[in-house]
């Protein structure tokens, strides 16, 4: 990225309400839910940007070469593609939503201070009512949400 000059960005994503499927539906249900998840953002992203469960219900990914403006677009079709996905698991039918956390990947300040970034935008995601997009700016730590 230095090398280069492009811009990165780290989102964090983590499933809205999730313990509540494993309550109502139990582990083995949560389980499909995060496999089909990962499948449908596999399906989603593009092929060189890189995804990876961060843990528990929440993922990560590692997005390079794209504008401010298209990361926020680009998450946007991430959130819709999980949350306009209606999931059926033994009889269960389940509509799951995502709360986003984008944060840009500034080289000075590095990878642990951008996934904090993102992390915190996440938080502030389902403090706004979830199943949406916020970034918040590395330098200022400005909020720009979806």
């Amino acid at each position: 990225m230095k090398r280069a000059g492009g811009s990165a960005y780290i989102i964090i994503f983590d499933l809205d309400r999730f313990s509540e499927v494993n309550e109502a539906h139990g582990h083995a249900v949560g389980d499909k839910v995060l496999k089909a998840v990962a499948n449908i953002i596999h399906d989603t992203v593009r092929p060189y940007d890189l995804f990876a469960r961060y843990g528990g219900e929440e993922f990560i990914l590692f997005i390079s070469d794209i504008s401010e403006k298209d990361i926020k677009s680009y998450t946007e079709r991430v959130r819709l593609a999980v949350s306009n996905n209606q999931m059926t698991f033994e009889e269960a039918q389940l509509t799951i939503t995502a709360s986003f956390g984008i944060a840009p990947l500034i080289p000075k300040e590095g990878l642990e201070t951008a996934i904090k970034t993102a992390n915190e935008a996440m938080c502030m995601a389902k403090k706004e009512g979830r199943n949406k997009v916020v970034m918040l700016d590395g330098d200022s730590g400005g909020e720009t949400a979806k």
